[in-house]
Parts: structure tokens; C-alpha cells; sequence
């Protein structure tokens, strides 16, 4: 169970993707976006997909009760009294609408609201609604929808796409998209984190499994912001004075956005540490951070950074990975960029665990 949620959540990220991405560029005009090939099988596969992973939540929470009351009364129970099972009680009806659109060739209206349902459907069910209802509801529906959208462009453009003759005038209207979109999700992302671990604890929280995965869900968005800059802004000068094809490198940018997701669905099976000190003297720390700093963590109330030449050293490294994906542009296959911008993320990551003091 431990794997299979994570791995059904990567998927239910990847499946909304698909869908969202193929329902929001037909409201595009043909002039302005590459002629993309999706088939409807993969389309509908996608749909009956999302009704199966987004069981995984559910199979978890049936799972956490069921040595207590029995699995038929758990499961009874989850789907009647508890959000995340009315929800996906809920993406089942919406995901047999969409699939009758998708199959009859519906309306392009239709499918943008079986889909946007979903979207509320998945912040019903989310942690951080059941904490603050109004403002988690709100604030994950935003940030499950911006990452979608983002995403799901970014999938049909560079994986399904043809057409190599349309990518200034797609760019000229997606750059600046993009830049909104981003900014949404890092007001609606810290938001969201902010119900779960207050900045005071962020540090602190390190020593939690929950924390280690926020962190590197946090480290990865940073090259993920290279790779947007480098598609968004440098691509666009290039497509001007060559025939450079981009779709590779945004190939890379979804391979990057891939990683996040995911350091997010391990995050989503986790749970989240609202008093640091309590849950480290409830249950623990974290078995890896306790072996790579070589000591038991009792207290985090002493936990703080204290640089080191090590951590120093793998800082500038991480800083110097960062630097050559942007000057490796147009000179390298972008694949090795993807392997600078990963090994950004982790010499950044053993350097700030380094520099943990306890």
C-alpha cells in the first residue's frame, strides 16, 4: 500500500493532465497552437483511468480502519461518511458523463465541465479542506487545476505534437500564460503548506518524513523554473533567428514537472506534522535523517543550520549544476539537462541536511 498510493496518485496527476490539456487547446485557435495527435482511445482510457486511481486514497483510508471494524463495514463507512470517499464516489458519475462526451464528440463545454467538477471533487477530498473547509477546498481546487492546466498543455505541445511551423505565435500567448499560472501556484502552494507546517516549523519539520518530501518537492520546482524560463523566454528568441525545435526541451520541462509530482504524491500519504515537537516525541524522526546525521533526534527544539565547509561545498556545487543547464542550451541533448537539474536537487538537499544541527 505504501507504493501503490504514491504510484496511483503520479498517475491521477498524469491522467487530468492529459484530459485538461486536450480540452483547453481546443478553445485555441488552430493558428496559434501546434497541430497536436491524440488518439480517442488514449483519451477515454485516461477517463476510466482516473475513476480507478483516484480509488487510492480510499484504499488507503479502508485500509487504515479495517483491523478495527472489519473491512466491509471500513469500506461502508469511508464511502458514506468520509470526504475522500463521497468524492470519489462523485469522479465516478463525472468520469461516465465525460466519457459519453468524449466518445459522442461532445461539446468542447461539456468536457471542460465534467473536468472542472472532478477538479472540485479532488480539493473536497483533500486533506487540508478537512482542516479549513471554504479556504482548503478553494486553495487546493486552484492549485490541482493550475498544475493541470500547465502540465497538461505542456504534454499534448511536446509529446503529441506535429506541427513545428505555429510555436512562435503558441509561445506568444503561452509564455505569459505560463507566468500567471505560476504565480497562482506558488501563492496557492504556500497557502496550502502553510495550514500544514507554519514557516516557524519548517526547518524543524526536516527531521519528519512529511518534511523531507516538502523539501524536496520544494528543491525540484526550482530547476522546473529553469526550464520554464529557458522555454519561455530563450526558445522564443531562438525560433526568430532559427529553425530550432523546442519540443525537447519541453519534453525535459515535463519530465522535470514529473518529479515534482512525484515528490507530491508521497507527500499526499503522509501525515502532515501541525506540532513538529509533539509528532518527534509521539513518533519519532525520521529513520533516514537520524542515520545521515548520525544521532537521535529526541527534540527538535534545538535543531537549527549551521553551515559547514561540506554543506558549503555542495551548495556551490548545486548552484554550479543550476548555471550549466542554462549554458548547456541549444548545445547539448536536453536529457543531460534534466540529469543536471536533478543532481541540483539532491546535492542542494544532502547539503541543507548537512548543515542540520542538533
Amino acid at each position: 500500500m505504501s507504493v501503490a498510493v504514491p504510484l496511483a496518485e503520479v498517475v491521477t496527476y498524469l491522467l487530468f493532465s492529459i484530459l485538461i490539456g486536450n480540452t483547453v487547446l481546443q478553445f485555441i485557435s488552430e493558428k496559434k497552437k501546434p497541430k497536436t495527435n491524440i488518439s480517442k482511445k488514449t483519451l477515454l482510457l485516461s477517463t476510466l483511468g482516473i475513476y480507478i486511481f483516484t480509488f487510492g486514497p480510499v484504499a488507503q483510508t479502508i485500509s487504515y480502519f479495517s483491523d478495527d471494524v472489519g473491512l466491509t463495514l471500513a469500506a461502508y463507512s469511508v464511502l458514506t461518511d468520509f470526504q475522500v470517499g463521497r468524492a470519489w464516489i462523485f469522479i465516478g458519475f463525472m468520469s461516465v458523463f465525460l466519457w459519453m462526451t468524449l466518445l459522442l464528440n461532445g461539446s468542447k463545454y461539456l468536457q471542460a465541465l465534467w473536468l472542472l467538477l472532478m477538479v472540485f471533487a479532488i480539493g473536497y477530498s483533500s486533506h487540508v479542506a478537512s482542516l479549513s473547509f471554504w479556504n482548503g477546498f478553494i486553495a487546493h481546487s486552484i492549485h490541482f487545476l493550475m498544475v493541470t492546466l500547465w502540465t497538461g498543455i505542456l504534454i499534448h505541445v511536446a509529446w503529441f505534437s506535429s506541427d513545428e511551423k505555429k510555436w512562435p505565435l503558441f509561445l506568444r500567448w503561452f509564455t505569459p500564460f505560463a507566468m500567471i499560472n505560476l504565480m497562482i501556484l506558488l501563492i496557492s502552494g504556500f497557502a496550502l503548506m502553510f495550514y500544514m507546517v507554519e514557516p516557524k516549523d519548517y526547518v524543524n519539520s526536516w527531521v519528519l518524513p512529511y518534511g523531507q518530501m516538502l523539501l524536496l518537492k520544494h528543491l525540484s520546482i526550482i530547476p522546473l523554473l529553469v526550464f520554464a524560463f529557458l522555454n519561455g523566454v530563450l526558445t522564443r528568441k531562438s525560433l526568430i533567428v532559427s529553425s530550432f525545435d523546442p519540443r525537447p526541451w519541453i519534453k525535459g520541462e515535463s519530465i522535470i514537472i514529473f518529479l515534482v509530482f512525484c515528490f507530491t504524491s508521497v507527500l499526499g500519504t503522509l501525515s502532515p506534522p501541525h506540532e513538529v515537537e509533539f509528532t518527534v516525541q509521539s513518533e519519532g524522526a525520521s529513520i533516514w535523517v537520524e542515520w545521515l546525521l548520525g544521532t537521535d533526534i529526541p527534540s527538535v527544539n534545538n535543531v537549527h543550520l549551521t553551515p559547514n565547509f561540506l554543506s558549503l561545498f555542495l551548495l556551490a556545487n548545486s548552484l554550479l549544476f543550476l548555471a550549466v543547464i542554462v549554458i548547456s542550451f541549444k548545445k547539448v541533448k536536453p536529457y543531460i539537462a534534466i540529469l543536471f537539474g536533478m543532481s541540483f536537487v539532491f546535492a542542494l538537499y544532502f547539503g541543507l541536511m548537512i548543515s542540520l544541527s542538533i
